[in-house]
């Protein structure tokens, strides 16, 4: 039979086995690998997740970015704000995706699932949003860098306004409405066809029906024609 102390520290090993969970916030970096965060991840420099449970937010600041790849789970949202990029692939996020004012080179969400919507707003950041399950809406407002939308399903609307340039995309599926700048998105690069080439006019005919230097030469031969029966005549 076992005692109450042998019982506690089973449950002990049983936790540590599960790996640590850590109740408070926590800073980004150092890069945190396969372990529970029980409260919010805060990012001011370069952070990577690596197969991380977050319980909280992920917060991005001025400064900070996220890498966050390998079956990365987030039941709260990510929300940044004059931070440089994400890079998210495999990643599930129950709550909102929200970036604001954003000065990196590129933001991607790619191949992901959001429980929430995304929001991007007054980016200066090239931002791809490609091939994710977003369960709310997906908007685009007052950005800067241009926004990719392509190969998305979305449970709400496709919402874009006063974007420049506008949004480029195509191939979304989306359940509410698509709107504004976002209700016929153009890939990447399209530019309209050319205008057809006007018919030019048929070249002149040279004189006696021949072309080049034979239609020259038959009229200098009837110039020195002309001159002798000129000349037999005086």
């Amino acid at each position: 039979m076992r005692t109450p102390v042998t019982a506690s520290v089973g449950l002990l090993l049983l936790a540590a086995a599960a790996g640590p969970a850590r109740g408070d916030d926590v800073n980004c970096p150092p890069f945190l690998g396969n372990v529970t965060i029980d409260g919010n991840v805060l990012v001011a420099g370069a952070c990577r997740l690596d197969g991380t449970t977050v319980i909280g937010n992920v917060h991005l600041y001025a400064g900070g970015s996220l890498i966050a790849r390998d079956g990365v789970r987030i039941e709260g949202s990510i929300q940044g704000e004059n931070a440089d990029f994400i890079d998210l692939a495999d990643t599930r996020v129950n709550g909102n995706i929200q970036l604001d004012n954003f000065v990196g080179d590129r933001s991607i969400v790619n191949q992901s699932s959001i429980g929430g919507s995304i929001q991007l707003k007054a980016n200066r950041s090239r931002i791809e949003v490609v091939d994710n399950t977003v369960d709310a809406d997906v908007q685009a407002f007052e950005n800067r860098g241009l926004v990719l939308i392509a190969g998305n399903v979305v449970g709400g609307n496709l919402q874009c306004k006063e974007n420049d340039p506008p949004p480029a995309g195509g191939n979304n599926a989306v359940e509410g409405s698509k709107e504004d700048q976002c209700a016929s998105l153009q890939p990447e690069n399209s530019s309209p066809a050319p205008d057809p080439v006007a018919p030019q006019p048929p070249a002149a005919q040279s004189v006696g029906g021949g072309g080049g230097s034979s239609g020259l030469l038959s009229l200098l031969l009837l110039s020195m024609a002309a001159l002798r029966r000129r000349s037999r005549a005086a």
